[in-house]
Parts: C-alpha cells; sequence; structure tokens
C-alpha cells in the first residue's frame, strides 16, 4: 500500500514545508517592521507579507483534501505532479504579492 501513496505524502510534506517558510517570513517581517501579534496592520510591506500568508492558508485545507483524493482514487503520478505545479505557483503567488503593487 506504501507504493500506492509514497508520492501523495511527499508532496503533503512539501506542502507543509511551503506553510512553514510562509509563517516564518511573517513572523520576520513582524520583527522588521515592530508589529507585536495580535497586531495584523502597521507597515504596508508587513500587511502585503501578512496577506499572503493568510491567502496561501486558507486553501490548504482544500488542496490537501483534494490531492489525496485525486490521488487514491485516480492516479498518484499525475495528481503528485499536479500537486507539485500548485506548490510552485502558491510560492510565486506568495512572492509577488509581498512585492509592492508598483514592483508587480
Amino acid at each position: 500500500m506504501r507504493d500506492q501513496i509514497d508520492l501523495l505524502a511527499t508532496v503533503t510534506v512539501l506542502g507543509v514545508l511551503e506553510q512553514a517558510y510562509f509563517a516564518m517570513q511573517v513572523i520576520y517581517a513582524r520583527r522588521k517592521y515592530k508589529i507585536s501579534p495580535p497586531e495584523t496592520t502597521g507597515h504596508p510591506e508587513f500587511e502585503r507579507t501578512f496577506r499572503a500568508q493568510a491567502n496561501c492558508s486558507e486553501y490548504f485545507p482544500i488542496f490537501i483534501s483534494l490531492l489525496w483524493v485525486a490521488g487514491i482514487f485516480f492516479h498518484q503520478g499525475v495528481t503528485a505532479a499536479c500537486g507539485l505545479l500548485y506548490l510552485y505557483t502558491r510560492l510565486r503567488y506568495f512572492q509577488g504579492y509581498a512585492v509592492a503593487a508598483q514592483g508587480r
């Protein structure tokens, strides 16, 4: 059974690591601009980083659910490839959203 889910598990772990990276970026922005939790407003760069992380976190449970359902009921390899593509686009989204609108 393990060989039927190992790609899905790998993509899941990569997704969790990506979410941790996004959270760390918010922590670094809080320290850089001296914004203590639970405040969510302050310097515009912090607000963009915070919002990008929140946007990515909101859709993560849906992504994980669809990844596993599609991988188990359809094809693990294709699903894992689509999952990797999704994670890559989320990273690009995060990086782009955190930049000022003029720089996008």
